[in-house]
């Protein structure tokens, strides 16, 4: 694991979040906001963009990020293929089978995600080089070379992991001291916990 884990759970974080958004509302999606496009950069920038996003791990990201969006599809197809249980449509929905839902993932949806792998690549290497300046890049290659640099490149995915944790737990507190709190006005809106 190396730098971009973080990088690349921001840049998953929309993704995740409208997939989740539709699990949770099973509605039809809407279209997701269009993200700004990204500058374009000099050739010289892309190919030193290009050749920090090696250093630092990204293509070995990209893949572990297609691994992620794979478990949460997984999910996400087991809650649309949701049916009431026979003979009694008034019991919750039974979810569909793990392993039917992988297999529907793994035929159906992830070869379009593998395919594209190379243009996620593309699109992470742009956008390291449509922000920073060619001396900029050659400069943070210099610094991960360091010994501070490898020892960032080694530990960020650890203290990424560890914020995104206490992240988590302090989302979870939150939400659910407001349910209890709110519990009566939200129940007063037809929703029930």
């Amino acid at each position: 694991m190396r730098l971009t884990r973080f990088a690349l759970s921001l840049l998953a974080a929309p993704l995740l979040a409208a997939l989740c958004g539709t699990a949770i509302a099973q509605t039809a999606p809407a279209a997701p906001p269009i993200p700004p496009p990204v500058p374009a950069a000099s050739a010289a920038a892309h190919a030193e963009a290009a050749a920090l996003t090696e250093m630092i791990g990204a293509s070995k990201q990209t893949q572990q990020l297609i691994s992620i969006l794979r478990n949460q599809m997984i999910q996400l197809v087991m809650r649309a293929g949701a049916k009431p249980p026979a003979g009694d449509p008034t019991k919750p929905a039974e979810l569909l089978k793990a392993e039917d839902a992988t297999k529907i993932v793994d035929e159906i949806l992830m070869p379009d995600f593998v395919a594209q792998q190379a243009d996620l690549n593309t699109q992470i290497i742009d956008v390291w080089a449509a922000n920073f300046t060619v001396e900029d890049l050659k400069a943070l290659r210099s610094f991960y070379a360091t010994p501070l640099g490898q020892k960032l490149i080694a530990t960020l995915p650890a203290v990424t992991q560890q914020g995104m944790s206490a992240g988590q737990a302090w989302g979870q507190r939150i939400y659910q001291a407001s349910i209890n709190k709110n519990k009566d006005a939200l129940i007063a809106r037809g929703l029930r916990f």
